[in-house]
């Protein structure tokens, strides 16, 4: 028979690990949020961010987007894609984003200093 104190003890780690579990899901799309944010700054009329769902866990599976081993968003690729609109702020929130490509668009305004 289980002593009552080792089935707390059990029942306890399980709603820790559930917590954490919960945390990193919440936490886990940051940047996905960030880069859905983008997508509504920008008109898209080719449908090239549609892939851009912020229900997904990690951006990583998006088009135009790379990521590096641990899951951060490295790359975003948008040059040549006929999109207009603004840059966001957020965008500095990205702390692992080396490029940012965006030639031949018509976006408008200055680059966010959050970008460095």
């Amino acid at each position: 028979m289980v002593s009552p104190s080792s089935s707390s003890s059990g029942f306890f780690s399980l709603c820790v690990a559930l917590l954490i579990l919960m945390v990193r899901w919440a936490s886990g799309n940051s940047e996905g949020d960030v880069l859905y944010a983008l997508r509504k700054s920008l008109s898209d009329p080719d449908n090239v961010l549609e892939s851009w769902d912020p229900n997904l866990v990690s951006p990583c599976t998006w088009f135009h987007i790379t990521c590096n081993g641990d899951n951060h968003v490295t790359r975003v690729d948008l040059g040549n894609s006929n999109l207009s609109g603004h840059l966001v702020p957020d965008l500095g929130k990205l702390e692992h984003l080396q490029y940012l490509e965006l030639y031949k668009n018509n976006i408008q305004g200055t680059i966010p200093p959050e970008l460095g």
